[in-house]
């Protein structure tokens, strides 16, 4: 199977025309990102960007398009229309696989916005496991993915495992800046010596730790935007693995 893996594309509306009390509470960090450290800055421009990137991987003829969440700057129900309507290419072609990260939620205070905008492509074959939580899994989530893992339709398959936050940072050990799972640890010991194959985003840096005793290929899909790009990855099951970063040309 050959996919595209992208993350991090942090579309955002023009937020400095807007009130900080717009954003509500929930959104304070993510403002505060986007004015004092200027992610405004930085993410000038992203739609043409994005344009690009859907161009030059649809050119490459994928099997599907993972995108592995931050869509948006801060999750407003607008800026997630915006971003499906750039999306839109992969989503006719009957590619585009996603998931929301920390920054789809921070205007959203139902916590529901994004599957009201995407929500035709979160449906799960397993839906009474279907759950997730941003930032942590906590107990009940890991339980119900060692549930998955150990299903019976999932017998003889490689799993393609999705998370916004990954286990680890460039190091390859536990960061809170470039990782931020909370509970890391536990995640690797639920997929140790399982067939999976773990694709994250949230760090901006675009990284590969290849897949070593008792622990997965874990491949950060960096920001597709601020550092322009995004890997093709060649999956024949869990231990025969290629990955090839492609700049945005």
């Amino acid at each position: 199977m050959r996919l595209a893996h992208l993350s991090d594309l942090h579309h955002q509306i023009e937020w400095q025309k807007r009130s900080l009390w717009s954003s509500g509470w929930r959104g304070a960090p993510g403002r505060f990102e986007l004015h004092a450290l200027g992610r405004l800055r930085r993410f000038a421009g992203v739609e043409q960007r994005i344009a690009r990137l859907v161009d030059q991987v649809l050119a490459l003829a994928p099997d599907r398009v993972v995108i592995t969440g931050d869509l948006t700057a801060l999750g407003d129900e607008h800026e997630l229309r915006i971003a499906r309507a750039l999306l839109e290419p992969f989503i006719a072609a009957g590619l585009l696989v996603v998931i929301p990260g920390n920054h789809d939620r921070y205007t959203d205070a139902r916590a529901s916005g994004f599957e009201v905008v995407f929500g035709d492509l979160l449906r799960s074959d397993l839906p009474e496991l279907a759950d997730y939580v941003v930032g942590r899994l906590g107990f009940g989530q890991l339980g119900r993915l060692g549930r998955v893992l150990e299903h019976p339709v999932m017998e003889g398959r490689t799993v393609l495992l999705l998370m916004h936050h990954g286990p680890a940072g460039p190091s390859g050990e536990f960061d809170w800046n470039e990782s931020g799972l909370i509970d890391a640890g536990a995640l690797l010991r639920t997929v140790q010596d399982r067939p999976v194959v773990l694709l994250h985003g949230h760090s901006h840096h675009r990284y590969w730790h290849r897949a070593r005793p008792g622990r997965p290929h874990l491949i950060a899909g960096g920001s597709s935007t601020e550092r322009p790009g995004f890997w093709e990855l060649h999956v024949q099951d869990h231990r025969a693995l290629e990955a090839v970063a492609h700049p945005l040309r």
